[in-house]
């Protein structure tokens, strides 16, 4: 039951992170769209000629645009770069946060001030009006069903060919026996340091940590990826249960030369799984953020109690991408694993608990924060911290109070570090 919990209140998330992940295209790639043009009136020849109307103003979109698209609680940054050839407009679009560069933009036209661009093989499409000095657009993006509201401010000229910024966060693609699985990086590693672990909820990857990922990169080698199957990642075997995804998180790290020791860091489901990771291989794991994890005795109780729109839950999950399903499947393989898993000893542990969840009945958040409790004071010098102005997404809607608590692990470790 608590699998359709996970669902309600992450799915947005899945969508939108898929949005940008789904098609991995780091080059240029254009298509034209052509340009609408308003013709211009001629008068009339006559002994008294009517007045002239005015010529139309010539609207521009040519340029890079910059906008946060906003879901489940996570702000993604997208940059939209627009040039005109031949009299055609072409496009590209950037997800700077997920490493991604390049997107290709299908078509793209301005008619009378509308702006209308589409990526069809994302199924994607944004409809917004251009503002009457041409300096931002205003409107909604389309996907998946759902529709997310999408400001794109303008930057500087045109830059749509040149390379693409430097970005303290590089997209590496790691062969797993035929398969990729795409890790995005960032920061450097001194002497002694831990490199710091994301690990995403229910069905989310990279996208999920836009909000904090650049700033842990200031202090530390830090880690995000999308797990086989979601994302830009290659499909991978099931069952897709904590084990195995622990052991192909293990796997690409190895690969990568990512060596240990870790702080890892989950949100939502990822707490289990960093759990399940810690217990497999506890002499690599030097600390562990749990933000708003997923319990094992949650689920028991919404077994107990179970929601009341069941069937409407199972309804969004069947219509999920694969690899969301095969996580979905998993789940009470994955409970039952992190029950059994046990934290290392010695290792410092914070866990953060939301409080502002209008998603879930008020008596379940009770249970909820109840169960962080009973677990977390299970674990030696264990420490819980209730985020008092939080939702679930507390990575995106207090990502200091998360920087602060893996800075916290970090120096922990150093101190107790031989």
């Amino acid at each position: 039951m608590r699998r359709l919990t996970l669902t309600r209140r992450e799915l947005n998330l899945v969508i939108i992170s898929l949005v940008f992940t789904a098609v991995c295209v780091l080059g240029d790639f254009h298509v034209t769209a052509e340009e609408s043009q308003t013709p211009v009136n001629t008068p009339a020849p006559s002994q008294t000629p009517s007045p002239q109307r005015p010529e139309p103003v010539s609207r521009k979109i040519e340029g890079d645009w910059e906008g946060y698209l906003a879901a489940g609680g996570t702000k993604l940054k997208l940059v939209l770069h627009v040039i005109k050839k031949d009299s055609a407009l072409r496009a590209t679009l950037d997800s700077p946060d997920q490493g991604a560069t390049g997107l290709p933009v299908d078509s793209i036209t301005l008619e009378s001030g509308s702006v209308v661009f589409e990526m069809n093989s994302l199924g994607a499409r944004y409809e917004g009006e251009l503002s009457k000095d041409d300096s931002q657009i205003e409107g909604k993006w389309m996907q998946g069903g759902q529709t997310f509201p999408l400001i794109l401010k303008s930057m500087r000229a045109p830059t749509v060919g040149a390379p693409a910024p430097e970005t303290p966060l590089k997209l590496q693609k790691i062969d797993l026996g035929g398969r990729g699985l795409n890790l995005l990086i960032g920061g450097q590693r001194s002497a002694g340091t831990p490199v710091v672990i994301l690990e995403g909820g229910f069905g989310a990857g990279i996208a999920s940590w836009s909000a904090i990922q650049r700033n842990i990169a200031s202090f530390a080698q830090v880690v995000s990826y999308d797990r086989a199957g979601v994302g830009q990642s290659d499909p991978g075997p099931k069952p897709r249960d904590a084990k195995t995804l622990a052991a192909e998180l293990h796997a690409a790290l190895v690969k990568a030369d990512i060596k240990p020791p870790y702080v890892l860091v989950g949100h939502s489901l990822g707490g289990p799984y960093i759990r399940v990771f810690a217990g497999m291989y506890p002499t690599e794991v030097s600390g562990m953020v749990l933000i708003d994890p997923s319990q094992e005795a949650f689920n028991t109780y919404l077994k107990l109690n179970p929601p009341p729109n069941l069937k409407e839950e199972e309804a969004k999950v069947a219509k999920a991408p694969q690899g969301v399903r095969d996580e979905y499947e998993a789940v009470e393989a994955t409970y039952e694993q992190a029950q059994n898993a046990k934290v290392p000893a010695g290792v410092p542990v914070i866990l953060l608990t939301a409080t502002q969840d209008s998603g879930m009945p008020a008596e379940a958040r009770r249970v909820w924060a109840e169960k962080h409790k009973e677990w977390i004071a299970k674990v030696p010098g264990g420490k819980q911290i209730v985020a008092e102005k939080s939702g679930h997404f507390i990575q995106a809607q207090d990502p200091e109070l998360v920087i602060a608590a893996i800075k916290e692990v970090m120096e922990k470790q150093k101190r107790s570090a031989p």
